[in-house]
């Protein structure tokens, strides 16, 4: 391995759109599977962006796991509040590759309105850009 080579950081992001169309949510408590983590990878970030705020009577909890209902990446976000959410729960690595689950919780009725960008940030530290860092 070349300790010189830079690296590059990367982004996963899904749109995640209530509703009862193809590739939407419905507005229900459930978990999603919404992609996969290359191998050799560390987790350095994840939020929820709320683009447009859910209607739900009470609440609407989300959190991002390696296995359903996981709080791995990430916990606390509330999507009633527009903004980014979420707790970060700390790096973690990926050794030969994760999956990504949203866990929605709603508490209350809600009609569908709520549109979200989950964004994980994360370091692919076996692969690099091609250049080299310069020493002196």
């Amino acid at each position: 391995k070349r300790f010189a080579q830079k690296k590059s950081e990367c982004f996963f992001a899904a749109s995640v759109t209530e509703g009862t169309g193809k590739g939407e949510v419905p507005a229900s408590t459930a978990n999603y599977l919404i992609g996969n983590l290359p191998p050799d990878s560390i987790i350095t970030n994840a939020y929820i962006m709320v683009l447009t705020a859910s209607d739900a009577a009470t609440s609407l909890t989300a959190k991002i796991g390696t296995a359903e209902a996981g709080t791995e990446v990430l916990s606390a976000a509330t999507l009633k509040t527009l903004g980014k959410r979420g707790t970060f729960t700390g790096f973690s690595t990926t050794s030969s590759g994760v999956e990504l689950y949203l866990t929605l919780t709603y508490v209350g009725a809600a009609t569908a309105v709520g549109d979200y960008v989950v964004v994980v940030e994360y370091l692919e530290y076996d692969k690099n850009t091609g250049e080299y860092t310069k020493f002196s």
